[in-house]
């Protein structure tokens, strides 16, 4: 039984695969890293994944974009964090930690 995590879950995964340097991926670890780097405080509202450059293809990073929303479940005030891929993913040569 597959897990939702986030809209466009299938999309995304679709997406990694095409790029990810390995042809079999395991879903379940993808998206425990995804969420993981979701979940940590960003300094604005723009929230995407990278994939490093060492896990792809071609060696260049690739950045998954994605948004997030808060929707109230019930009239009880209950407010949830929803996450959306918004598709598209693109390349770049990034400077990884090491490098600076």
């Amino acid at each position: 039984m597959d897990m939702t995590y986030f809209e466009g879950q299938t999309a995304f995964l679709e997406d990694y695969q095409k790029v990810a340097k390995t042809g079999s991926i395991d879903s379940e670890q993808v998206i425990d890293k995804v969420m993981e780097q979701l979940n940590k405080p960003t300094p604005d509202d723009n929230l995407y994944y990278i994939l490093p450059g060492e896990d792809t293809a071609n060696g260049l990073a690739v950045r998954f974009p994605f948004r997030k929303e808060l929707i109230a479940m019930d009239n009880e005030a209950t407010v949830s964090t929803q996450f959306f891929y918004e598709g598209s993913p693109y390349e770049y040569e990034v400077a990884e930690d090491e490098q600076l």
